[in-house]
């Protein structure tokens, strides 16, 4: 893969990916699963949350807090991850290079053979998880998704793309549901994991200041479980709408409006028109430059905020605005104005010029960020998109305005979900 210094298969559906980066004094080290959503979608998200609570001589929390202090406070982190149609399991650490410890000392192989354990030789015994760790978690896990309305921004969004989608597993939230989350046993969530455990795909990441001889110690000692055939999950982009768009109202004690409208585009990915797809996002709701900013929000005055963003898995857009809720149907009728601009292609220069300077200079800065490059690796890997960050910045400056028109030809508008105060009236709910 362009882009990585090093590539090595450690098993069956296992690789190692070091990304060489000598401007970090910290090294980022990852460990990702990928499951197919829809597939134990809980029981995924509740996973990390127990791995990380100890394995096989790091038994305890005090214990894992000693283990990381000695490695100059190295950090872990997890979390559940959605990637289109695919849920993934996150292990991850910060550490720092073994180029600047005192004497030298091989930690980053430390944390590459930490998180490993903690994947491949969790706390189980023959009742399961450790019970303590696993009501533990369950009952965090519980407070996390009854927590998932505290955001309302978030969770329009997440709302509208779930009625855009509907019927599909990508329309599941990806910390999944109660109803799941209660049916789930210690010793079922145990075998799931161990039988999860052979077939899984797994990718391990390695981004800073670190060359291949670093992890000499790693790569000689890695051993993992006993692999079968590995179920490698697929992206599927969602169908294009051909209906009338339907209309979702959720009330809720807000005293601002959340309007969130979905569309279907076409477009992932691999489409020949993915990079065209992202300068129109970014001419109509990609910053300050864009037709929703100033049309919606400064000239009418209507929302507090208004942007449009692409779900690159999918083939989805989404416009969100924070509006008053008395303002719906005028909101409403300029969005549609703008969304018509785009299709006549009423596109200034200056407008074309400054969604392309504003793309470029995210990608930039997401050189910048170990995370980010772990993220856009991880991004290649489950779209089958092989454009480097260079190759892609190339690309956008070459973006036409008669390109952008032909997207917007395949904008199909699907769902406009309203968040609302509980007396706003003359709507019908369908939730």
């Amino acid at each position: 893969m362009e882009g990585v210094y090093y590539q090595q298969k450690l098993g069956e559906g296992i690789n190692l990916y070091l990304v060489r980066e000598p401007k970090f004094k910290t090294v980022s080290v990852s460990l990702v699963m990928y499951r197919t959503y829809d597939e134990g979608t809980t029981s995924n998200a509740l996973l990390p949350h127990i791995l990380k609570r100890g394995s096989e001589g790091l038994e305890d929390t005090k214990s894992i807090e000693r283990f990381l202090g000695k490695r100059y406070g190295a950090s872990l982190n997890v979390n559940v991850l959605k990637k289109g149609d695919m849920q993934l399991i996150f292990l991850g650490s910060s550490v720092i290079s073994d180029k600047y410890t005192i004497k030298g000392e091989g930690v980053v192989c430390d944390i590459l053979n930490f998180l490993v354990n903690l994947a491949a030789k969790p706390l189980i015994d023959k009742e399961g998880f450790r019970r303590e760790y696993y009501e533990q978690e369950k009952d965090n896990l519980k407070k996390l998704i009854n927590a998932r309305i505290n955001d309302k921004v978030q969770y329009s969004i997440e709302r509208c793309y779930e009625e855009t989608a509907k019927g599909q597993p990508f329309s599941r939230y990806k910390y999944g549901d109660i109803a799941e989350l209660e049916s789930i046993t210690s010793p079922g969530l145990a075998g799931y994991y161990e039988s999860m455990l052979t077939e899984v795909p797994i990718d391990i990441f390695v981004v800073g200041d670190v060359d291949i001889a670093d992890l000499k110690g790693f790569l000689d000692a890695q051993a993992f479980v006993e692999r079968r055939e590995i179920k490698y999950p697929r992206q599927t982009m969602s169908p294009g709408w051909n209906d009338n768009p339907r209309e979702v109202v959720e009330p809720m004690d807000v005293a601002q409006g959340k309007l969130t409208m979905g569309y279907t585009t076409g477009i992932d990915y691999t489409h020949e028109n993915y990079v065209p797809s992202l300068v129109y996002a970014s001419i109509l709701g990609g910053g300050a430059h864009s037709k929703l900013f100033n049309n919606v929000r400064e000239k009418a005055s209507l929302a507090y905020y208004s942007f449009a963003r692409l779900e690159k898995f999918k083939g989805l857009m989404v416009i969100g605005s924070g509006i008053e809720i008395a303002n719906y149907s005028r909101a409403v009728e300029i969005i549609n104005q703008q969304l018509e601009e785009m299709r006549k292609g009423s596109i200034s220069n200056d407008e074309m010029e400054a969604a392309q300077k504003a793309l470029i200079n995210n990608i930039h800065s997401m050189k910048d960020s170990q995370m980010h490059i772990t993220d856009m690796l991880i991004n290649r890997i489950v779209s089958g998109h092989n454009m480097t960050p260079d190759q892609l910045i190339d690309r956008i400056s070459k973006v036409t305005r008669a390109e952008v028109v032909g997207v917007a030809d395949t904008i199909k508008h699907a769902v406009t979900y309203f968040l609302t105060g509980r007396e706003m009236s003359g709507k019908e709910e369908e939730i």
